[in-house]
């Protein structure tokens, strides 16, 4: 089913409109979004520390969005390689244009 097609079948089983069944719809995901992107991710958290914020989301009828401690440090470590790699590559284009 697509998103609009969704928004009308709850339309129609409710008896809202579309118009707010989409703007409740929205408003949810805009929350979760607001959750996700209020967490401190990109400081160098301690263990302890990263457990202690919660991470985990649980959405009825879909499961809950987690973020484990393991995959934390995979991909905090990934974006300081990153980081490293970028600033080696503009170092290495400054040596070539001297």
């Amino acid at each position: 089913m697509t998103y609009k097609e969704i928004v009308r079948e709850v339309s129609k089983e409710t008896g809202l409109t579309q118009k707010f069944v989409n703007k409740v719809y929205r408003a949810y995901w805009k929350a979760i979004r607001q959750h996700i992107c209020s967490l401190p991710l990109m400081e160098d958290l301690s263990d302890e520390e990263f457990l202690k914020l919660q991470p985990n989301v649980n959405i009825p009828s879909i499961g809950k969005l987690n973020v484990t401690l393991d995959r934390y440090k995979l991909v905090k470590q990934g974006y300081k390689k990153g980081i490293e790699r970028r600033k080696n590559n503009v170092a290495h284009k400054e040596d070539k244009a001297s």
